[in-house]
This record gives structure tokens, sequence and C-alpha cells, in this order.
């Protein structure tokens, strides 16, 4: 039993009843002992009638599975990426490829802010120029990312259109002044946002508003699209399927913080360790044993990539400080949970505006909202077999584990605590190693922060190992004393079942003597276009810039796509290797 409050019932009692001893038709009062908690004439009110229902078509939930993605995936027999495949990997191969020995192929990308978006752009850019676009299955994103996945998925042929007309509207946006975020006029708009979600029945968080302001960053304006839009962007096949991905965190007994991984398509909403998904347009609704019990409105993208991309905050902290006078006391509570690799925190030298009543107004309405994204759960009420210990996706024979307690499993929480999945992994890789996908190829692109460029990867395999989920092993030990290469290719021979990884750090290496592969730079207006800093805390693709001059923009758009281009007999071998593990035996 539960009291129904305006931001969330608060639980009183469990009351277990067998209603087959009432009487059909007939009017019973039946008394039971609760809570001294609860309210002393508390009344239940249960009518039983014999009317039929459709339990198949009210369970929203599903109980294991995803989504049918055959349906949505570029890989039918008349598919571009047939030839595209046929032509990369041997133009002169006379063998029709069959459907079945197709590699999967997907796309991995990373977190970063506006560096990540422009990033991903660029190794698109890449792709496309290669003929390779259409060759990718899924693309999963996490962090800065999803800022381009959302930008790209309002266009439902975008990869069919090209992406320059894509590109060239992302960068005039990100070229418009920071301080615009923070404008009296967009402050209200954030704070009469949140108040009408919250009249809606959706419980706000700070976070939220860094998705608005994302939203206007990226957009401009306000952008109504909703994840299930994008279905028509995935209907016929003609785009790879976008994943986007959070984790929902639960607390062991030590007190620190133990991630669950959540991944959003445009299709559904799921927690693939309870393999459990509901509709997208769902996520967000009241919850009981898999069906709706109060149905909320479908939360619009830009909304949700203030949780996909909140460890990002601590940036978008320290700007929203400079630009209105004030320190929130829910940025101080940020301090411990953001990784200090996608984090910088020197200081800046922008003035401090004079404190705005609006910035005022929306702190004090922030100040009594958590800190994280927080939904109701579309698993509550549901109990897990003792057997759940057997699975390898729970830890249950660690005692300070959530997992090694059944009533502390996630289907015992009324809500779910979201944040970005880098919290836990820089790389999403994890949705593209579920076996109903099972990548045989990854393009895995990582421009985070890091000092160490093969980061990802070692949490990765080591979270792999944990799983028991086939991946390469890597010698790490192999790198450490080589220079940052532009490409990395990982492969495990031993191990038929393992993806091969190609790796895209961000580096600039050759970029700087040419501006095309095979092409020299030349000139003193050339060799300075080949000079970017992608390291240094003085470089403007720190992750607390939010913005970029054209020319910035351009410049990192230039470099990634190169090194895709000049990388492209990685992808290429990687590809051959795939073909040749499925059965099609490939000459040079």
């Amino acid at each position: 039993m539960y009291d129904g409050d305006l931001m969330q019932d608060e639980k009183c009692a469990n009351i277990l009843f067998d209603i087959s001893t009432l009487t059909l038709g007939r009017k019973e009062t039946k008394v039971f002992v609760m809570s001294d908690k609860a309210a002393p004439m508390a009344t239940v009110e249960v009518t039983l009638d014999n009317k039929s229902s459709d339990c198949e078509k009210d369970l929203l939930l599903k109980i294991p599975g995803a989504h049918c993605e055959t349906q949505v995936l570029p890989l039918s027999e008349d598919s571009r990426s047939l030839p595209t495949l046929h032509y990369h990997i041997n133009k002169h191969l006379e063998t029709k490829i069959q459907l079945q020995v197709v590699p999967t192929v997907a796309l991995v990308t990373s977190g970063g802010g506006s560096r990540a978006m422009t990033g991903m752009y660029g190794l698109l850019k890449g792709l496309q120029n290669l003929g390779l676009l259409d060759a990718l299955s899924y693309m999963t994103s996490l962090s800065g990312s999803t800022w381009s996945t959302a930008s790209l998925y309002a266009d439902a042929s975008w990869s069919k259109d090209g992406l320059d007309k894509t590109i060239a509207f992302s960068q005039k946006e990100l070229s418009k002044s920071t301080a615009s975020l923070f404008s009296p006029k967009q402050l209200h708009s954030y704070r009469t946002e949140l108040q009408n979600r919250e009249k809606e029945g959706h419980i706000n968080s700070a976070i939220e508003t860094w998705g608005l302001i994302i939203e206007y960053l990226i957009f401009g304006k306000k952008h109504p699209g909703k994840l299930s839009d994008y279905r028509k962007a995935v209907s016929e096949g003609q785009n790879p399927l976008p994943i986007y991905t959070a984790v929902n965190t639960k607390k062991k007994t030590c007190g620190s913080v133990v991630p669950e991984w959540c991944e959003f398509t445009p299709y559904e909403v799921g927690i693939p360790k309870y393999g459990a998904f509901v509709p997208v347009e769902h996520f967000g609704s009241k919850f009981y044993l898999g069906h709706v019990v109060k149905e909320l409105p479908e939360t619009r993208v830009s909304i949700m990539l203030g949780m996909w991309s909140s460890v990002f905050s601590a940036s978008l902290s320290q700007l929203w400080t400079n630009f209105t006078g004030l320190m929130p006391l829910w940025v101080s509570q940020l301090g411990d949970k953001v990784d200090p690799i996608e984090s910088d925190n020197k200081a800046t030298t922008m003035d401090t505006m004079r404190i705005m009543p609006e910035a005022s107004r929306l702190s004090t309405l922030l100040n009594k909202a958590p800190t994280i994204s927080r939904f109701f759960n579309f698993l509550r009420g549901f109990n897990l077999r003792d057997t759940y210990k057997e699975h390898p996706g729970f830890n249950a024979c660690n005692d300070a584990h959530p997992d090694s307690f059944p009533n502390k499993l996630t289907p015992a929480d009324p809500i779910l605590n979201m944040v970005d999945a880098g919290f836990a992994i820089k790389t999403p890789l994890i949705p593209v190693l579920r076996p109903h996908r099972k990548a045989d190829v990854i393009l895995c692109l990582n421009y985070s922060w890091a000092t160490d460029h093969l980061l990802c990867m070692k949490d990765i395999q080591k979270y792999c190992n944990e799983q028991k989920l086939p991946f390469p092993k890597i010698d790490f030990n192999k790198y450490k004393s080589q220079p940052k290469e532009e490409a990395y290719v990982f492969e495990d021979e031993s191990n038929p079942d393992a993806p091969i990884v190609v790796l895209f750090p961000l580096v600039n290496a050759s970029f700087k003597e040419f501006k095309e592969p095979g092409v020299k730079r030349s000139g003193k207006k050339d060799m300075e276009d080949g000079n970017i800093d992608v390291r240094s805390s003085c470089s403007p693709y720190a992750t607390n810039h939010l913005t970029y001059t054209p020319e910035d923009f351009q410049k990192l758009l230039n470099l990634t796509t190169y090194n895709v281009l000049n990388n492209a007999a990685h992808i290429k071998y990687a590809l051959k290797k795939a073909l040749n593990k499925k059965g099609l035996r490939l000459t040079d």
C-alpha cells in the first residue's frame, strides 16, 4: 500500500490477501493489521467483476528480450551493405556474398561534450567518404556523442542525404555565445519546462536542466522530438539502429555505487541484466507487475540528453556559476560523482554576471530536486526466482553487493536512479555484445580527455571477463612505451566469438604533415591548419568548452575525418577477417 503524494508515493505497508476467498458481486469489508505509521482510517476499496481482460494486450513489460531488430536493420538481401562489402573487401570477387556471412558492424562512440559531438561527425564523414556508412547496423552513444546522434536522427534520411547539412547546422549552433545559454529568457524557459513536467507527474531533477541547456546549445530552440519519433529514421533500415545508454545506480552496503546498464532505442527501454524492456513511449510511466497503472507523457529527447550526458554536469555547473553568479546547492553534491577525466576544473577568465532574478528562481526550484535523473521503475513488483544468483549478470557472491539480497534488487525499488553510462565505463560497447546483436566488427571512437587513451579498452576487458562475455585478450603492456597511434586493431585468434575492435582515439599524429592521406602540407597556412591541440588544458577542445569558433569546429572535423581515411586499411582488414570467420574465404 502506498500513500499517494504529488511527487513520490510513500510506501506504508505490504498486504498479502487471497482474493479467491471473495464472492463475485458481493461487497465485503476486511480489516488488515498494518504499520502503526499508517493512517488509522486508511481504507482500500476493491471491486471485482466478471469483465474479461486482455492481459496480453495490457502487459507492456517484456521478459526477456528486445524489439525484433532484424526488422529495422539494413541487412536484407537487397541491402546497400552487401555491394559495399563486396567492393571494399575484394572488388574482383565474383562469388555473391550471402546474407548469413555478412558481418554485423557496430559503431561505438564516446563522451566528451562538444568535442565528442564534433569528432563523431568527423568519423561518420570519413566512413561516408569510404562508402562504408551503409555497412553499420548499430550505433551506440553516451554522454557528448548522444548530442550528435540526437541531431542526426531528427532527419529520417540523414545517411542517404549526406552529412553536410547536419554538420553545417551544428557548426552554426556551436558557435553561438555561451552566455546565451544562461540568458534571462532561456532561464525562464527552463524553469517553465520543469514546472510543466512536474505538473504532468514526472519527477524533476537538476539533471533535466542540463538537458534543456544542451537542447538550446545543439538545436537553438525547443526540439519537440521524442525517442519514439526517431522510428521513422530506422523503420526501413535506412540508418543504423541508435542505442543510447545510461546506468541505474544501486548502493552497496559499504556505500559505493553499483551500476546497472540500461539502453534506449526508438522502440524500447530496458535493463538487459533483468531481461526486461518496455515500449519507449511508456518509459517514465508508473508500472506494477508489467502493467501501466498511471500513464505519463513520453519524455522529450532533449530532457533525456541531460541524463545521458550527466557526467558532463560538472563543467556545466562551472559555467552556470560564471554566468549567473550563483553556486546552487546541487553543484556541491555533484563533486564526488564526476570523473575527473570528463571535467576540467581550470578557472575560466569569464567575468561573472550579476545574479539574475530568473537564475535565483530556477536555482531555488533545483535546490529541492535530486542530482540524478529519477524515473518510475517499470520493473516494480516483480520477484526473481532463487536461481537468479546463478546468472553471470548478478554478483550474488559478494555479501556487500545488493545482488546478494533479493529484497534489494531493482524490482523492489519504486524509482530508477539514472545517470550517464560514462560513470561506469567511458565507452558504450556493452549493448552490441548482447547475444542477439553480437557485433562481429566494432568501430570504437574514444574522444574522452583521458591521459591513457586505452583506458576504455581496459575497462571493457575487465567488465567482459567478469560477465563472461567474449572480447579480445589485449596485452596492454606492449603499448606502454609506444607513441599514440591513430587507430588500433584488437582481435583474438583463439576466441572465434570475440569481436574485432578497431579503436580510433583522439590524436593528432600524421595530420600535422598531411592534409589528406598522401597529400603533404605546404606553406605556412597549411602547416598552421595541421597544428591542432587536442591534449593540453589550454586546448579549445577541453571538456569545459561548450562552444567553438567555426574555424576550431572545422579543424577538429577535418582531423577526425582524416584519421578515419588514413586508416581505412584497418577497417577493411577487420571486415575481411570477419567474413573469413563466417566461412567466406577471401584472398588479397
